[in-house]
């Protein structure tokens, strides 16, 4: 009997909390041997602007590669550090990490996340709870 396809398990992460609270419930309840795991985290139009000084409405798609890469290195950092050293022993391969920057408002991100899950054929889209209160 060949061996069933994997599940597709796509995790949007932010760096909060909540964010690595539900990827270790995933881990705990969810996840299943041969299972593959995606992160995706998205570097919003309002993030970027932000970073950059300016007013989101001025944002152009012109960027400075230095802050771009700047905002990648610290996407990078936090996942590593409240993702991916907290895989437990039952992962048995390394998550796919996606960073993306999109053209869109922090409040839109569900869009690229519908997107990113078509694209994958995710089996489902995992993450946690939304809130404005940070």
């Amino acid at each position: 009997m060949a061996a069933s396809e994997p599940r597709i398990l796509l995790f949007p992460v932010d760096n909060t909390d909540y964010s690595q609270k539900a990827f270790e419930w995933m881990l705990k309840h969810f996840y299943k041997p041969n299972d593959e795991i995606h992160l995706l985290y998205v570097i919003s139009r309002v993030q970027y602007a932000a970073i950059l000084g300016v007013p989101a409405v001025d944002y152009t798609p012109q960027i400075n590669r230095d802050m771009y890469e700047a905002v990648v290195k610290e996407a990078e950092a936090f996942i590593v550090k409240r993702f991916l050293t907290h895989l437990s022993p039952e992962v048995t391969s390394t998550p796919v990490v996606h960073i993306v920057k999109s053209e869109v408002d922090a409040s839109s991100v569900g869009h690229v996340v519908c997107f990113k899950a078509e694209e994958l054929k995710a089996t489902c889209v995992l993450m946690s709870i939304i809130t404005k209160a940070h």
